[in-house]
């Protein structure tokens, strides 16, 4: 739909169909791109639709997330499920071709976090669910939808208000080269921790050590499973830093890596539970591996915490503006995996349980269709 080098000037009309992405049934265990999700051509929805105080957009960027899994389950959550044959949800980057709100113009580049599609070319969206990015940051727009959206929020308020790490601490992160981990690993860095990340492979364990400057990386891998050979991979990580035991740990995954991390705590531990993507594809959630180590808890008087990063909502501007500082001091920085085209986003959503991004998953919906907005054009961009 999007052409590259064509901009839609005021007087065109808004293409008449789109690509969506609708849940056709919910997965069994790992998620089937061609069977779970449909790509299909729509109806676009039309300015005339456009309500009071709404907006009609362009999606420009969509994020991938490993929540999108447990959305497509059907079980009670912290936000309802999707439901069969609705269009997929999903944060997403956007401008605006549209408005009947007085916070947006066209030609606005708008975060969308509401949850209601996303998987979409085009939408409808209330202003109350949108964000404006500032158009004059040489940062890219997409890192709104990492480390300056959810995934960099989600890292900055779980380590700092559940964590609460302190210069000197050690501070332990599994997924540490995912999205979510690799950021928690520089935010800790740089409160003066040491920190020690569990990544799969030998590759993404050298660009923690050699990228992300962190003290000591586990090879999860290299235990093939097995707990006493994961233990043996935490005792050396924890000599290799100079530690007793880990102040925080940071957990993404769940199963046998927390169950194991659980009895290298220190005294007074914190373990900040973000996500569990160990066990996001089961087929069966009663069968998801339990913590058996829970009595070290007690006896290390640590406290296990999990949160929503939703919790923090009035807080998020403070958040955007320190993680931007630390960005462009150089403290702190994202890799992108960024895909083109909302077809690739079935598949591309499994490489986020399989290892096969590189970084922030993202996907490229379409190019502008509005020009980009001149210093001083804020006022002087008219609602069509």
């Amino acid at each position: 739909m999007s052409r590259r080098g064509h901009y839609l000037d005021e007087e065109q009309n808004v293409p008449e169909r789109h690509v969506v992405v609708r849940l056709r049934c919910r997965p069994k265990g790992k998620i089937d791109p061609n069977k779970d999700l449909q790509v299909r051509t729509e109806t676009a929805p039309r300015v005339e639709d456009v309500g009071k105080n709404q907006v009609l957009m362009h999606r420009l960027y969509l994020s991938l997330d490993p929540a999108m899994r447990g959305w497509m389950r059907d079980l009670r959550s912290y936000v309802p499920p999707i439901k069969i044959g609705a269009i997929m949800r999903g944060s997403t980057i956007n401008e605006v071709l549209y408005s009947r709100s007085s916070k947006y113009s066209r030609g606005d580049l708008v975060l969308d976090s509401s949850l209601d599609g996303g998987w979409s070319e085009l939408g409808i969206v209330d202003e109350r669910f949108l964000t404006k990015i500032d158009q004059s940051s040489s940062l890219s727009p997409s890192l709104h939808l990492g480390v300056l959206g959810g995934t960099g929020l989600t890292a900055f308020f779980g380590l700092t208000k559940i964590g609460r790490p302190k210069a000197g601490e050690t501070v332990l992160v599994s997924g540490a080269a995912g999205a979510t981990g690799s950021i928690v690993c520089q935010i800790a860095k740089i409160k003066g921790c040491k920190v020690v990340g569990i990544a799969g492979g030998a590759k993404k364990c050298r660009w923690l050590r050699e990228v992300l400057n962190v003290d000591h990386a586990i090879d999860y891998k290299s235990a093939n499973k097995d707990p006493k050979r994961f233990q043996t991979l935490l005792k050396d990580a924890l000599k290799s830093v100079g530690s007793k035991g880990f102040d925080v740990f940071f957990d993404n995954v769940g199963g046998m890596i927390l169950d194991e991390a659980l009895r290298r705590l220190a005294r007074y531990g914190r373990v900040v539970v973000c996500g569990a993507i160990s066990s996001y594809n089961a087929k069966d959630v009663r069968n998801v591996r339990g913590i058996s180590n829970y009595q070290a808890l007690i006896s290390l008087r640590a406290r296990m915490e999990g949160f929503i990063v939703f919790d923090f909502a009035k807080e998020y501007p403070e958040a955007r503006r320190q993680i931007e500082k630390w960005m462009r001091e150089g403290r702190l920085v994202q890799k992108e995996d960024v895909r083109d085209g909302l077809y690739t986003a079935p598949h591309a959503l499994l490489d986020l349980f399989e290892g096969g991004n590189k970084g922030k998953l993202v996907v490229r919906v379409g190019d502008r269709m509005t020009r980009p907005a001149q210093n001083g054009d804020d006022q002087a961009r008219s609602r069509l």
